[in-house]
């Protein structure tokens, strides 16, 4: 097998890379006739976030491994379509005029949702097995509801940790959070916690340890593992998500601004969100028009990843960030805020920086371009074994697969033990 290679000659083979970490993904017990729904509170074409992407993957992998999948998901535009297919996976779209994970002005689009989640699950109950909604937010009460009412398995997957911990977010609604975070409490059998930050988080509301289940976010691992060398010998640092608040990029560039007028390198955002216009005026107001650049959204990441030397995030809140392992996969060292999911991740000065505060994330900066090219690759070699070894899809489709087998077979041992009249 020819080795894959990160510039400075670093070279691995995949076998080599696997060998880092000798951990094998659990074999799941195969289920050719398992069906699972899947809800979001939003997909494509419509939204573009890591949730989506996360989600595509798993079912395609799903669907390559002979399980069946669908996707329930609003509908928010006319222009999308009711019913559609991407990677092969059903869509099933309900419309609605705003996402129904809001609330607030937005009630009335939450209970719309609600409504027809429920009756859609009960006409179409003989076409699933298991409902796995992802993140836990207001748009799970009604699958959570309906799929209790019908004695499926129900599991729910987090989406964040922390500050923004999606149970926390739901009870701080008014009139109707606490009861509907009761509800999904209730009526899930079980959660997938990506971080040890939201296993820690789902104890504090009370949830058993047999009903947390840690399995990571996974990726598609890249066929060609290297960086592409720059010629000019600057660094090129790269940072790629939405453009919205919890992400705190003004304090990326602020850090960015503050590092010494000669310094060789420059930053590419990717992404876009509410909050890029007030970012470009920031840029051009520290006078780094030459130095940073908004690129917008984009369909392919790795033309850039491969380009670049450093992945920036200043989030304050984050489940398990894709864009962080997709930049690990390609051998780009992150520095990144210590948020939930980072630490699982980042060995902090072996694969990556961790900072704790935004003050110390611009001591990484510099600390980072003073790193000579040997000690950069070998964090970028580490970066990429860590990926490999603990965060491919194919290893967590497995890991998922088989929680799905056993939450199917403790749902029949229960329902085989229920009385008639009660069934």
């Amino acid at each position: 097998m020819a080795p894959a290679t990160l510039s400075g000659g670093i070279d691995m083979t995949v076998t080599e890379i696997a060998s880092a970490h000798p951990m094998k993904p659990p074999q799941a017990e195969v289920l050719p006739s398992i069906r699972i729904l899947l809800v979001l509170p939003t997909y494509f074409p419509e939204s573009y976030g890591g949730a989506e992407q996360q989600t595509r993957r798993f079912a395609r992998m799903l669907v390559e491994r002979g399980v069946s999948a669908t996707i329930l998901a609003p509908r928010l535009s006319h222009s999308t379509p009711k019913r559609s297919a991407i990677d092969g996976v059903p869509i099933e779209r309900l419309r609605l005029r705003a996402a129904p994970n809001l609330g607030g002005r937005h009630m009335l689009s939450f209970l719309s949702w609600c409504v027809q989640v429920v009756i859609w699950m009960l006409r179409r109950r003989d076409e699933f097995d298991v409902v796995h909604i992802i993140h836990s937010r207001l748009h799970a009460v009604p699958a959570a509801l309906a799929g209790a009412l019908l004695r499926k398995p129900v599991l729910a997957k987090l989406g964040r940790g922390g500050r923004c911990f999606d149970l926390d977010v739901v009870r701080e609604k008014k009139i109707i959070g606490r009861w509907a975070s009761a509800l999904i409490k209730r009526h899930v059998t079980a959660f997938i916690a990506n971080s040890r930050q939201i296993a820690g988080d789902l104890k504090r509301h009370g949830i058993g340890a047999d009903r947390i289940h840690m399995i990571p976010n996974g990726i598609d691992l890249p066929r060609k593992p290297r960086r592409e060398p720059n010629a000019d010998g600057s660094r090129r640092f790269i940072c790629l998500g939405r453009l919205d608040p919890e992400k705190c990029l003004e304090h990326m560039i602020d850090a960015f601004a503050a590092l010494p007028a000669d310094a060789k390198a420059q930053l590419t955002i990717l992404g876009d969100g509410q909050c890029r216009a007030a970012l470009e005026e920031q840029s051009a107001r520290l006078c780094l028009s030459g130095k940073v650049t908004f690129a917008g959204a984009v369909e392919d990441v790795f033309p850039f990843l491969w380009k670049a030397d450093f992945y920036l995030s200043t989030s304050v809140s984050e489940g398990m960030s894709n864009a962080l392992l997709e930049a690990m996969s390609c051998g780009v060292v992150p520095i990144i805020t210590d948020v939930s999911g980072a630490s699982d991740i980042v060995e902090h000065e072996r694969s990556g920086f961790l900072a704790r505060s935004h003050v110390e994330y611009s001591r990484l900066l510099l600390r980072a371009l003073g790193l000579s090219e040997a000690e950069r690759n070998a964090m970028a070699r580490r970066a990429v074994q860590t990926v490999a070894a603990r965060f491919s899809m194919e290893s967590v489709a497995t890991r998922q697969m088989s929680l799905f087998a056993t939450l199917m077979q403790k749902d029949r041992h229960a329902s085989a033990h229920v009385p008639a009249k009660v069934r």
